[in-house]
């Protein structure tokens, strides 16, 4: 399946749009919870959040780099999902990570799709 408008396919912009996606939710709950944990005084626990900060803008780079069809940017984004589904599988009692299992999975059937290793992996 292709987009009609720039030839790019559906699949690599469903795994772009997956990468930047949890990237900012990262980056959302780290940055929230510095600010509201500065606002109410409390500093215990500020590694937590400077922590989901930083893996924020770790992802945010991966998925710039798939963006911008960078190899280290597929393979970082098939290394996250992996581990998605992985850690997911180990707390299944929680609803919450069949959601992001079942997303991760799809995200990893459009990494391995033809048309979007084909984008990335061309004279190889």
């Amino acid at each position: 399946m292709q987009v009609a408008s720039k030839g790019t396919p559906l699949t690599f912009c469903i795994a772009k749009w997956h990468g930047y996606v949890f990237a900012i939710l990262f980056l959302l709950y780290g940055g929230l919870k510095i600010i509201l944990g500065a606002l109410d005084h409390n500093y215990d626990e500020m590694a937590v959040p400077f922590i989901f900060l930083l893996i924020g803008i770790i992802l945010i780079s991966v998925a710039f780099a798939y963006r911008d069809n960078r190899i280290w940017g597929w393979y970082g984004l098939v290394v996250v999902n992996s581990l998605v589904v992985i850690l997911g599988l180990f707390g299944l009692s929680h609803v919450e990570n069949y959601v992001l299992i079942f997303f991760s999975l799809a995200v990893l059937g459009a990494l391995f799709a033809p048309t979007t290793r084909r984008s990335f992996f061309k004279g190889r």
